[in-house]
């Protein structure tokens, strides 16, 4: 409860610059090649027991991480199924756990992002794949998964998007993965499910 009373303030920054977007843009001009737009994604996190052992560790987080997108390719694929197009995504922020205010700052730079876009409609389905590291200080309850303060970070997830007349909302699951790649063990890593609402502007 703790957690949650103090990322209220920050909540509150996120919904105030989610209004604060200057100018009406059509769904047109926005899935143009080159657009930029920042956003941000706050959610729930808890770790999964992947691959099965005893004694594993058992952290909920709440996942808050402000993110940058740009337009790499305009639509693509265009009256197919999959018409669409690839955003660069970088991210950076915060995971707070449940147990003993243990943290994680991480910055995500090598993330890719399709979003099937349509701009009769107002939604858009994505899909999500990406990479980055962090530092941390789970290992200290997660003793049997990570033997190292520095950890790499992996995503792949899901999401649907709703644009408004200015900004979008989104809901999305990703599966989370945190391990050092070797560097020290243990590494056996942490792997969690993640569902955050999102809010672009």
């Amino acid at each position: 409860m703790k957690i949650v009373l103090r990322a209220l303030p920050w909540f509150a920054v996120f919904l105030m610059f989610s209004v604060a977007t200057a100018g009406a843009e059509t769904l047109s001009e926005r899935f143009k090649k080159g657009n930029s737009d920042f956003g941000g994604q706050l959610g729930w996190g808890w770790t999964a027991d992947i691959p099965p052992g005893r004694n594993r560790a058992d952290l909920g987080f709440l996942f808050f991480f402000p993110n940058w997108q740009h337009n790499l390719t305009g639509l693509i694929g265009k009256s197919s199924w999959y018409q669409g197009a690839w955003f660069y995504h970088m991210e950076a922020g915060v995971a707070l756990s449940d147990r003993n205010e243990k943290f994680l700052v991480g910055w995500s730079p090598l993330m890719a992002q399709y979003k099937f876009l349509n701009s009769r409609r107002r939604w858009a389905p994505n899909v999500m794949l990406g990479a980055g590291f962090s530092m941390t200080n789970w290992k200290d309850e997660a003793t049997r998964e990570l033997g190292s303060e520095f950890q790499f970070l992996l995503h792949i997830g899901a999401g649907l998007e709703y644009f408004k007349k200015k900004g979008a909302y989104s809901i999305n699951y990703r599966y989370f993965h945190v391990s050092n790649a070797g560097i020290q063990f243990p590494n056996i890593g942490l792997n969690a499910h993640l569902f955050t609402l999102g809010m672009r502007f």
